[in-house]
């Protein structure tokens, strides 16, 4: 499903870039988004925060995988004292256990797990502050539209025409 929704977004793309002819080079610019993350003065804060909270889910996981290693090894050095009725209710709990375990580790790692969703959390006033730093821009130089080249695959663009920094000097100039 993803890829029809590609296409037509590239089509509507490539045809707003071929009128962008029209409108004259000086009125299209773009941004890099990978660029505005690495660079912004507070990124290392925000990385530190996530960092801290996946090192939470980390220490959580090892335990959790450390109590079911430990069950494993009592299963062995027991199994020829247990009943089967006993061993196979201890294989029982261990496999419950071993499940939970993979959904947790999705709940954190899949996609929109709990990492996403704390990265999301740290980095969306930023992003917003970024759009409000576009809108500006854009209505103030009347630019026709403005690109971001990390998320677009622009493959030539002149160096005239980003933003980038412009971008980067307003978003770290307002740092609070």
């Amino acid at each position: 499903m993803r890829r029809y929704l590609f296409t037509p977004a590239v089509t509507l793309v490539l045809v707003m870039l071929a009128s962008a002819g029209a409108w004259g080079a000086d009125e299209v610019r773009y941004i890099n988004s990978d660029q505005l993350r690495r660079e912004y003065v507070g990124a290392g804060d925000l990385d530190a925060q996530l960092e801290a909270s996946i090192a939470d889910w980390r220490t959580e996981a090892r335990e959790k995988e450390r109590e079911i290693e430990g069950l494993i090894l009592e299963l062995q050095n027991q199994k020829l004292l247990l009943s089967e009725e006993a061993a196979a209710e201890k294989e029982m709990a261990i496999r419950q256990m071993q499940l939970e375990f993979e959904e947790f580790l999705n709940s954190v790692w899949g996609t929109g797990g709990l990492a996403a969703q704390r990265e999301a959390e740290l980095w969306q006033p930023i992003f917003d502050r970024i759009n409000g730093i576009l809108e500006e821009i854009g209505a103030g130089d009347e630019y026709a539209m403005i690109f971001d080249a990390a998320r677009m695959g622009i493959v030539y663009a002149a160096p005239s025409t980003d933003l980038t920094q412009e971008v980067l000097d307003r978003l770290n100039g307002t740092e609070e």
